[in-house]
C-alpha cells in the first residue's frame, strides 16, 4: 500500500467490496477511533462506495466509546459518498450477551435492506456519477465513464505528464 501498487489479495478485496449488495464496516477502537488498518484500508477504496449501503459498527473494551460509530465512521464514509443508515451497531463486553444488541444489529441490518431494495446506490451512481468522481485511476467499476474531460487541456497534458503546450504521446 505504502508503494502504491496494490497486491493481488488488497486487488481481491476490493473486487469483492465492489460486488458487494450491502458493506459492513466494523472496526476495533483504538484511541477513540477506528484503527489505522481499517482507515488504511479505507484509503485504496477510492470511488467503491459512492451510494452503496454501509451498516457502521465498532467494538472496543468499555462503553466509553460508544459514539466512535457516529463520531468518527459516520463522517469517514459520507465523505466517501456511501448511504448509511441511521442506526449503528456498538460493542463492548458489558453487551455482548445482551438481547438489545441482537435487536440493534436487527435494526441496521433492517434499515439497509430497505436502502438496497429501494435502488438508492443505482439511482446515486446513474443520475449523478460526473459530479461524485473525485480522482483519476478509481477502483469503482464506473471510473471508465470518463464524460467530457478534455484531456488535451493544458493542466491534463501536465497530470499526465506532458508540458502544458504538448500532448503526450498515447500508447
Amino acid at each position: 500500500m505504502v508503494g502504491g501498487l496494490p497486491g493481488e489479495q488488497l486487488k481481491d478485496a476490493l473486487a469483492s467490496l465492489a460486488l458487494a449488495d450491502i458493506v459492513v464496516a466494523a472496526t476495533p477502537v483504538y484511541k477513540a477511533g477506528f484503527s489505522g488498518l481499517f482507515k488504511s484500508f479505507v484509503d485504496v477504496m477510492d470511488d467503491l462506495l459512492i451510494g452503496k449501503p454501509v451498516v457502521l459498527a465498532a467494538t472496543a473494551g468499555s462503553a466509553r466509546h460508544t459514539m466512535v460509530a457516529d463520531d468518527r465512521l459516520r463522517p469517514l464514509f459520507t465523505f466517501m459518498r456511501a448511504v448509511t443508515f441511521p442506526t449503528a451497531v456498538f460493542a463492548a463486553p458489558s453487551v455482548w450477551a445482551d438481547p438489545a444488541l441482537g435487536r440493534r444489529i436487527e435494526r441496521a441490518a433492517t434499515g439497509d435492506t430497505v436502502l438496497l431494495s429501494a435502488g438508492v446506490e443505482e439511482r446515486i451512481v446513474q443520475r449523478s456519477w460526473r459530479g461524485y468522481q473525485h480522482q483519476f485511476g478509481s477502483n469503482f467499476a464506473h471510473a471508465e465513464d470518463a464524460g467530457d474531460l478534455d484531456f488535451g487541456s493544458p493542466l491534463m497534458r501536465l497530470a499526465t505528464g506532458g508540458a502544458p503546450g504538448t500532448i503526450p504521446a498515447q500508447s
